[in-house]
């Protein structure tokens, strides 16, 4: 057995001690270096303008939001700008007759647009193309994209897409003699006329050009003399002697062959009833409505003009809507040799009253300006931008016939109004409507009365005034077809 002495005892808790001693300082050293480490890692922080969390592992939740909304703001930034809203073509409406073509596209709102006429091309026979491009729109599902049509001019019409964002209109024509290209608001719509020569007048311009109708035509011997002793009498007249008018066979056949060749004969009449269907015109006293008033008083009219040997046309013989360029559209499409539109007039003032005739020209007085407005049913401050456009294309329209038409028409309206009560005159003017522009034949827009005056409302709803109305604007048309056919015999 081992014995421990006493003194051994005694140094081993000395030992002890000194070994805890040792650890402890070495842990002491550890700790104060990581303690620097520290220490240190704050002070670059701090010099490099961030500041340290307590928990970096785990950013806070005030980090986490702004961190999100600067990746948005940063997101939103990149982010391409938007493309332009793209305005949509919603129709196509086509009218047509043998030589003349008239194409609407209707838009949802107001665009740019270009167009160009493309020459002919050699290897299709005198082809041509003209082409309508329209910024910044689409094509709404549902619009045919070709179509056919019956004529000799516009063969066919093609809507597409040419590139993002327009959309192109073309249109293939032969034997074209003319083309126009315009504006109409409330719908905004486009609208290209064509206007072609059929085979026959191409045939006389040939002969003409060819100098075969500048050569004299044999006569035989036995009427030479008898013709030539009219003309002589015509030469030998002093200057400024009235010269009867000798109404020989043979003048007489040539005139008709003039009047015939220059289209200055009235045989077809198109009678327009304005407004109708959705448009009602506008409403007068005692809840009579203007687009009835027009119907009764066309039907009433065309059956006048059909006693007196006339062709009539109607643009509507029912309730229903007809667009404003369709109407003129309808007329030259026919061939019609007049154009007869009829309205009735309103105004805020109730005492307003009158007959008045308009053709189509500039407007030059408010009031001109005002009836304008209404008839297209457009704001009055738009007729001055309307007008700068119309300048342009009236110049293919017959104003000095139209302007005749128009004074014939309203002398003898106003006589038989005036036989069925105190009617005011209201005189001519002229004025920039839709309805008349494009007419290829004299054109001209009645309106009747103000259906807003109580007065001659009530006439507006007498049978008797109304047969009376017609009866004036029917010798109207008759008086106009004398004056331009006196030649003709």
């Amino acid at each position: 057995m081992r014995v421990i002495r006493p003194a051994a005892l005694a140094a081993r808790p000395l030992l002890l001690a000194f070994l805890l001693a040792a650890l402890g300082l070495c842990a002491g050293s550890w700790t104060g270096r990581g303690l620097a480490l520290a220490a240190s890692a704050q002070d670059a922080a701090k010099a490099s303008g961030q500041t340290p969390s307590a928990k970096s592992a785990k950013p806070s939740k005030a980090d986490k939001a702004a961190k999100s909304s600067k990746q948005a703001k940063d997101s939103k930034q990149a982010k391409p700008a938007s493309a332009p809203k793209l305005t949509p073509v919603t129709d196509v409406q086509i009218w047509s007759g043998k030589d003349y073509s008239r194409i609407a596209v209707v838009l949802g709102g107001e665009v740019q647009h270009h167009w160009q006429l493309l020459p002919p091309e050699a290897s299709k026979d005198g082809l041509r193309r003209l082409y309508v491009d329209l910024d910044d729109t689409r094509i709404k599902p549902g619009v045919p994209g070709r179509f056919d049509v019956r004529g000799d001019v516009a063969r066919k019409v093609r809507l597409a897409p040419y590139k993002p964002g327009v959309t192109r209109l073309v249109v293939e024509v032969e034997n074209l003699k003319s083309q126009q290209v315009f504006v109409l608001e409330n719908p905004y719509r486009i609208i290209v006329d064509v206007q072609g020569q059929s085979a026959k007048a191409r045939a006389a311009e040939d002969k003409a050009a060819g100098g075969k109708s500048a050569e004299p035509q044999a006569q035989p011997k036995g009427k030479a003399k008898a013709q030539a002793a009219p003309e002589a009498a015509v030469q030998e007249a002093a200057p400024g002697e009235a010269v009867p008018l000798l109404a020989t066979p043979g003048r007489k056949r040539m005139a008709r062959q003039l009047v015939e060749q220059l289209g200055l004969t009235v045989r077809r009449v198109m009678v327009d009833a304005g407004h109708g269907g959705k448009d009602p015109g506008a409403h007068g006293a005692g809840g009579l409505v203007e687009k009835d008033v027009n119907l009764r008083i066309a039907k009433l009219l065309g059956g006048k003009l059909e006693k007196m040997g006339f062709e009539v046309l109607y643009t509507r013989t029912q309730d229903k809507f007809v667009s404003l360029e369709g109407r003129t559209a309808m007329a030259n499409a026919r061939k019609a040799d007049l154009f007869v539109s009829i309205h009735c007039n309103a105004h805020g003032d109730s005492g307003s009253s009158g007959l008045e005739t308009y053709s189509l020209n500039l407007a030059s007085t408010p009031d001109e300006v005002r009836v304008a407005a209404r008839e297209n049913s457009v704001d009055p401050r738009r007729i001055s931008d309307m007008q700068k456009i119309l300048d342009e294309l009236m110049h293919a329209s017959k104003l000095t016939e139209s302007r005749d038409f128009a004074r014939a028409a309203h002398a003898s309206a106003l006589s038989q109004a005036k036989r069925g009560g105190s009617t005011r005159d209201r005189g001519l003017h002229e004025a920039p409507f839709y309805v008349l522009l494009g007419a290829k034949m004299p054109a001209i827009l009645v309106e009747v009365g103000y259906i807003t005056n109580p007065a001659e409302a009530a006439r507006l709803r007498n049978e008797k005034y109304l047969e009376g109305l017609a009866q004036g604007i029917a010798e109207g048309v008759r008086a106009y077809k004398q004056k331009i056919e006196r030649f003709g015999g």
